[in-house]
């Protein structure tokens, strides 16, 4: 029996528990060789991918088997949000991992009707996770997070990422990046959604945007953002932010500007998803 809405908080102890044995597997197994495919030109899964979905697969077919699941290398409908729907993303940042770079993390998200109830994030090699519940606020680490207040672009450090389906850098996704980088502060690419809005929800990065993603590359995250008291929408300032291919993050103020600049910007990518920068 799934508790109410309001007995999530036994279930996302599990779960923030369950993110962070998968990131011990992932440590694990990339301190040895790895295992590398290719999904596309750019597009890499290794073996550490599949392990880590496997943990925590097992762990959601064990705990609530009636449950469905959309996963990154399992794949699963994501035109049909009906019901309890599991949102994972066991490797989020693939092509840092194979190198290294220690931007990666775990994501996890449980919805239900397509209402996000609970996320967890963690990045095991950054040691910090990060989780939310529906109503219950965000948190990093134990510690309650708040989204930034900042409203002025110009003291605005944002955060973004480019798909691996490069054609976007042909229909205005560069002239955005030149345009926010030259009126901001500064701008980061991280190569992980999941952090970058984990850390948008933080008040780390004042905003976030990206094309072209996946469920898996926004479902935590996003609840992170809304409970963090901030404003997710899709590139339009529509409600597709999980399936629809954009997202836009961050706080009111600040969301308001980045989406002015990117409905002038570029074309609505549609529902090709498929690539974040993972």
């Amino acid at each position: 029996m799934f508790p109410s809405e309001s007995g999530l908080d036994g279930v996302l102890d599990s779960v923030v528990e369950l993110a962070r044995r998968a990131g011990e597997k992932l440590v694990a197994l990339g301190s040895g060789d790895l295992e590398v495919a290719f999904k596309g030109p750019r597009d890499l899964v290794t073996a550490a991918d599949r392990a880590s979905e496997d943990l925590i697969l097992d762990w959601i077919s064990s705990a609530f088997p009636d449950d469905r699941v959309l996963s990154e290398e399992r794949g699963g409908d994501s035109n049909d949000l009906s019901g309890r729907l599991w949102i994972v993303d066991p490797l989020d940042g693939t092509t840092n991992y194979t190198h290294g770079h220690p931007m990666y993390a775990v994501s996890i998200a449980l919805f239900e009707d397509g209402v996000p109830l609970l996320a967890a994030v963690h990045a095991p090699v950054l040691t910090r996770t990060w989780w939310a519940s529906r109503g219950g606020g965000a948190f990093c680490d134990g510690v309650p997070i708040s989204i930034s207040g900042n409203g002025k672009l110009s003291e605005a450090l944002l955060a973004t990422g480019f798909s691996y389906r490069r054609r976007e850098l042909e229909a205005g996704a560069l002239e955005i990046f030149g345009r926010l980088l030259r009126e901001s502060r500064d701008i980061r690419r991280g190569g992980s959604a999941s952090i970058d809005l984990a850390d948008t929800a933080r008040g780390v990065f004042d905003g976030f945007w990206e094309f072209h993603l996946s469920p898996h590359d926004v479902a935590a995250g996003a609840l992170l953002i809304t409970e963090a008291g901030g404003v997710v929408t899709d590139v339009t300032g529509g409600d597709d932010w999980l399936t629809g291919g954009s997202i836009v993050a961050g706080g009111p103020a600040m969301h308001r500007i980045l989406s002015e600049v990117l409905l002038g910007g570029v074309p609505h990518p549609g529902r090709e998803g498929g690539g974040g920068a993972g």
